[in-house]
């Protein structure tokens, strides 16, 4: 017992900090420091609902036509109330760009059979020198839709793209939208309203056509 005093007045007359012995027992702090890390995560895109819910089967619907010895134009909205584009950006990085292409460079309006016609062909309604045969071109103008920041988010240094027309290997996609520098980070927005026109061929073959479009985000 006469060294477990020696030591404890050892320990008053130096300060320093050490478990306390009594007999053999030693008390340690009761206390422990916990820690928790929060990553960032990845800049994404997708279509969602008016309650924020992913859209299951996103899809565009153009105004029905009614066959035509000339060329005609279909129109249509991409981002709509119950289909926006919804941008995720859960990163320190500014900076990103929204934009949308076809599913292949070479896919087609098909309606599933043999009666196609083309949305990126340089020559617009009658066929160029692409690698199908057929002619049609889609256009593309954002700069009329609507941004908006969720869960009170700023817009600041985020902008609607501007009207493009695919061209087969030459303008392959189209940007909807883009942050510069200086945008919100860790921030969420949503897109809707831009404005869709495809140019279709004279005497396009009467049927329900369809091709699939792909939006991303880099």
């Amino acid at each position: 017992m006469k060294s477990v005093k020696n030591a404890i007045r050892t320990v008053a007359a130096t300060g320093t900090a050490i478990a306390l012995m009594t007999g053999l027992q030693v008390f340690a702090a009761t206390d422990s420091d916990w820690s928790q890390v929060i990553n960032a995560g990845s800049q994404s895109v997708d279509i969602v609902d008016d309650t924020g819910a992913a859209v299951a089967n996103p899809a565009v619907t153009f105004g029905a036509l009614t066959y035509d010895f000339d060329t005609q134009d279909g129109t249509g909205t991409f981002g709509i109330s119950t289909e926006k584009v919804r941008v995720y950006n859960p990163t320190s990085t500014a900076t990103w760009t929204v934009n949308i292409a076809g599913s292949a460079t070479t896919a087609v309006w098909t309606d599933g059979g043999s009666n196609t016609y083309d949305f990126n062909d340089v020559n617009g309604y009658t066929d160029g020198a692409d690698t199908d045969s057929v002619g049609g071109q889609l256009t593309i103008d954002p700069s009329g839709g609507s941004i908006s920041g969720v869960s009170g988010c700023a817009t600041t240094n985020i902008s609607a793209g501007t009207s493009d027309a695919f061209e087969e290997g030459t303008v392959d996609s189209i940007d909807l939208l883009a942050a510069a520098s200086g945008a919100p980070t860790f921030c969420r927005w949503d897109y809707t309203g831009a404005s869709l026109s495809q140019g279709i061929p004279a005497a396009q073959v009467a049927a329900s056509y369809a091709i699939n479009m792909v939006v991303s985000i880099q």
